[in-house]
């Protein structure tokens, strides 16, 4: 190589260098603005109850994926995020902003979370909180971070995290920056991170046939006919009036079913699901979800077993309505109430 050739590599690997350092200072600087916002400390006011040692530990959910952020789709009055479960900044600006450039500093920023974002923008004219609209104009907006999730709850870094992301898209808009109170937002992370453990479940029947295989057209017919729809997830799912599932039958055997290949399936089993913390009327919906067993199983004449195939008489149901009693007691003293949003957001 020449001289002028080895001149200008050279050249060219100190502005990478350069540029390569000046992110590194931008970000640690966006970090430790966020680590200066997050000030005093205070009992909280919404959930005051101290947080008790609980043995149940989350499904953990270690992907290594970058979270995107996530716009609220319907506008409401209240909005999506709530401070029961979200940690939120609220950003503020003089004058409006174009929710185009709005958008491109929170695509753009520096500084990212490892954990899923929720933003929503004040609307003057609804007086609401709604989605992002790429032509309005916005002179408020907020972004939450849920504290809990399947990954487990927040941690100290990932509020400086969240704080950080936050602060660099107020800095790209001219906007304020203002944070909730951490001591209590860590807080509230433990406490329902601890009930998600207790709630975080699912309850299986299993019908197992006493003799031959059951029948596709038998089964489909006894579905149907206690309000059961196949849908395309090759389940019957059971839902209320308002679209809300209650529970769900499924074949233990590999094969899903299908609306045509129900005229040919036999199977020795089946799965009856109910999600404890997603299905609206809670113990109400649990007692239709047992009636059902019942109907399926003398529909089949088969027996109703747990995954250790152990016959489940009405005294086992009948204990697991207690435990679910206890359940549902928690949700509402943390004023989480079952099926509702922001069970949906929990245990999603």
């Amino acid at each position: 190589m020449s001289e002028l050739q080895l001149g200008l590599l050279g050249i060219g690997v100190i502005v990478v260098a350069s540029v390569f350092v000046y992110n590194k200072l931008q970000e640690a600087k966006l970090k430790r603005r966020a680590e200066e916002v997050f000030g005093s400390r205070h009992d909280d006011v919404l959930l005051g109850a101290k947080v008790g040692d609980s043995d149940a530990a989350r499904k953990k959910v270690d992907s290594g994926e970058r979270v995107e952020p996530v716009f609220s789709q319907e506008p409401t009055a209240v909005g999506m995020l709530d401070a029961r479960i979200d940690f939120i900044a609220t950003l503020e600006t003089d004058t409006a902003v174009n929710g185009e450039a709005i958008s491109a500093a929170i695509v753009d920023s520096p500084v990212s979370s490892g954990r899923s974002v929720n933003w929503e923008c004040y609307n003057p004219q609804s007086m609401g909180w709604g989605p992002l609209d790429a032509s309005g104009e916005y002179q408020k907006l907020r972004v939450g971070l849920q504290l809990t999730d399947r990954k487990g709850a927040a941690s100290e870094q990932d509020l400086t995290e969240f704080a950080g992301m936050a602060q660099s898209v107020a800095d790209a808009i001219g906007a304020s920056c203002t944070l909730a109170e951490r001591a209590p937002a860590l807080q509230r992370a433990q406490q329902l991170d601890a009930l998600c453990a207790d709630v975080d479940v699912q309850i299986g029947l299993n019908l197992i046939t006493r003799g031959g295989a059951f029948p596709g057209t038998r089964i489909r017919a006894l579905a149907e006919a206690n309000g059961l729809v196949l849908e395309k997830d090759g389940r019957f799912h059971r839902r209320d009036e308002n679209g809300m599932e209650l529970y769900t039958l499924c074949n233990m055997e590999e094969a899903a079913f299908s609306a045509e290949g129900m005229k040919t399936l036999g199977t020795r089993g089946l799965t009856l699901l109910f999600d404890v913390a997603r299905a609206p009327e809670g113990l109400a919906a649990f007692d239709r979800f047992a009636d059902f067993a019942h109907t399926l199983a003398d529909g089949l004449s088969a027996a109703v077993v747990d995954d250790n195939r152990q016959p489940l008489d009405d005294a086992a149901l009948g204990k697991i309505r207690t435990q679910l009693q206890a359940l549902y007691a928690s949700m509402e003293q943390q004023g989480i109430a079952v099926g509702s949003p922001l069970a949906f957001r929990l245990f999603s």
